[in-house]
Order: structure tokens, then sequence, then C-alpha cells
């Protein structure tokens, strides 16, 4: 007999289960950063690559127009993705998206409101993994000297699909 059914009295009441693990530290969106501070954060940062399935990228951009569309707050001009050209796709239907700080910014923006109660389980879903994602890059990004191409990589899917997740086309 579980505790509600030994304060209950109801023996037909099962133990209510402890969670299989505890909730990971780099859950998403954080209670000590602000949602202010982290998207002004990603509005500073000058280049990255982003890493996804080509489908995936489809959605979001979709998503995040429609979104910033409806709100009088934000425009949507401060979303500028490169054009369909300017986006490499491999073999495996990964694409790499290079996103300045402020397309950044409104992608984090978006992920933090499709975690309202008002949305779909999927959208909440997706939403918190763009966010932990990015969230994560915002804490390690690469530090550009100027001399090398290299930024900081962040992948929106699984990094199954490739050999090496670093790697750029």
């Amino acid at each position: 007999m579980g505790i509600l059914g030994t304060l209950l009295g109801n023996d037909d009441i099962a133990a209510v289960p402890a969670p299989s693990k505890p909730v990971a530290a780099d859950s998403w969106p954080r209670k000590h950063v602000s949602r202010n501070d982290e998207v002004a954060k990603a509005a500073g940062i000058g280049l990255v690559r982003v890493r996804c399935h080509h489908t995936t990228w489809d959605y979001l951009q979709e998503q995040v127009h429609h979104q910033h569309e409806q709100r009088i707050l934000t425009p949507p001009q401060a979303f500028r993705p490169p054009a369909h050209a300017e986006i490499t796709t491999g073999s495996d239907g990964i694409v790499t998206v290079l996103l300045g700080g402020s397309s950044l910014a409104v992608v984090l923006d978006w992920c933090h409101e499709m975690q309202s109660v008002l949305n779909q389980d999927s959208e909440r879903a997706i939403g918190k993994r763009g966010g932990l994602a990015i969230s994560r890059a915002l804490d390690n990004p690469t530090p550009c000297d100027g001399r090398t191409r290299s930024t900081t990589v962040i992948w929106l899917d699984d990094q199954i699909a490739v050999e090496n997740p670093t790697s750029t086309p």
C-alpha cells in the first residue's frame, strides 16, 4: 500500500513512484538566468553554425516567422536567416546554417515562447531542445581569433547522424 493508500485508508491506491532520474542540472529554461539576459547574450554573438536536419530547420524558420509576425513587441525583421543558397546541406540531410546574433536571439526568444502551457507538448519539447542547445552554446562560445573560421556549433538535432559532429561540410 502506498502513502496515499495509507492516508486515505484505501488499499487500491498505488504508491506514487519516485522519479527515475533527478532533474538535470541543465534543464531549460533556467530558473537562475532571466530570459532577457539570455536573449541579450545571444544577440551579442557574432556568428554561430546551427546544424540540424533540413526538416527541423524548415519547421524552425516557419514557426519563428509566424510567431514574431503575430507579436507587436518583436518585429520579424530581426530574424534574418541566410538565403537558401547559403545553407549547406550534407548527403545525410543535415544542414549547416550560419546565423548572426540577432537571428539567434529571435530563435531563442521563440524557444522561450514555446514553453507556454497554451502550446502543444510537441511545440514545448522542440522549443526546450532548441533553447537548451543554444544556452549551452552561449555558456561555452568558441573564441574567434580572426585567422580561422572556427565558430560555435549548435546542434538542434542528435549528433548521431554524422561521424564527426563538429565537422562542417
